[in-house]
């Protein structure tokens, strides 16, 4: 629960950073030049890939093979068009059931009834721990629904989570082109993707990605002694490149695809949107695509009133968050 919240104190403080200020923001000449430098072509160092029941993922400084430590089996058809990747806290089975019991369950949805939608949640735990271990393999083997993989499940880890969520849709099921990263603690109504696929605003075809941009000119933070920084070694610019707010977003296949392919040349750095997003996506020409009805900050009072919701960004509690869906769910 720790977890959860200071992730989402940090989306607060950080989209709040990205969105005041406003003069100022444009990167300037020297801005990108420094962001081109930092790009390393790195010959040597394999590509992030998935060798069956186990993957190497590899960035500029860092390289690691870890396990697939549980794979789900999947049932696709010809109507499979998207993979939800839930990223979930080890501990927080209640969030998990509460998910399974809302925007997951084939009764609420349409897009998982007709089997055009399937969401998974993607778990991290250190292979030593044993007991957490045998309980999250319990839950798989119950629901079906649970990745789990060898890593430490902590804040600086959502990057590693999400280069393995983007390796495990890509190499583990390559039926679905469209791929979601989703946080646990986002309000979600899949029908909503109905409209925007039919009306092309999501293409499948091109190398996208899809949600609430951030501009670019956010400020880096260097400062050792505050949360969120990120050292100079890693990244030694002072402002990020353009992204997409991380709680929510939705990859093509060849999006992901190409993201995988950038991984290893550039240093890691745990601020996962910016990184994978804004860095990762730039270096290898992936487009970004605003969409509709997403609201990325929890604070946003707006969205208890809305009646369109795709995606929001919520603080809200498990009682709390299931009263909000099933109250919002005839609108949908």
């Amino acid at each position: 629960m720790n977890y959860r919240i200071t992730a989402v104190l940090f989306g607060v403080v950080f989209l709040i950073i990205i969105f005041i200020n406003e003069d100022g923001r444009a990167l300037s000449k020297a801005d990108k030049l420094c962001i081109q430098k930092e790009w390393h072509q790195n010959p040597t160092i394999k590509e992030t890939t998935d060798h069956g029941s186990s993957f190497f993922i590899a960035f500029g400084d860092v390289q690691k093979r870890m396990e697939w430590l549980h794979l789900p089996e999947i049932v696709t058809s010809e109507k499979s068009e998207i993979l939800m990747l839930v990223q979930s806290r080890s501990e927080n089975l209640g969030r998990r059931n509460v998910l399974r019991r809302t925007w997951m369950d084939e009764n609420s949805s349409q897009m998982t009834r007709e089997g055009r939608m399937k969401a998974l949640f993607l778990v991290g735990i250190v292979q030593k721990d044993e007991n957490n271990k045998k309980i999250l393999l319990e839950e798989a083997k119950l629901y079906g629904d649970l990745i789990v993989v060898d890593l430490i499940d902590n804040y600086v880890g959502l990057t590693y989570k999400t280069i393995a969520s983007l390796l495990y849709a890509t190499s583990k099921a390559p039926k679905f082109q469209l791929i979601g990263k989703i946080d646990e603690d986002v309000a979600f109504f899949p029908d909503r993707l109905i409209n925007l696929l039919y009306n092309d605003v999501i293409d499948t075809n091109t190398s996208t990605l899809y949600g609430e941009i951030v501009r670019e000119g956010g400020e880096v933070n260097h400062d050792k002694s505050k949360r969120w920084h990120v050292t100079e070694k890693a990244y030694r610019c002072k402002k990020y490149t353009e992204c997409l707010s991380g709680p929510f977003y939705l990859a093509t296949r060849k999006a992901a695809l190409d993201i995988l392919s950038a991984t290893k040349h550039r240093n890691f750095i745990s601020i996962e949107d910016v990184f994978i997003t804004g860095l990762l996506a730039d270096d290898v020409g992936v487009t970004r695509k605003s969409l509709p009805m997403l609201y990325m900050l929890p604070g946003d009072k707006t969205a208890e009133e809305k009646t369109d919701i795709l995606a929001w960004h919520t603080s809200k509690n498990n009682d709390q968050y299931m009263e909000f869906l099933m109250k919002n769910w005839r609108t949908t």
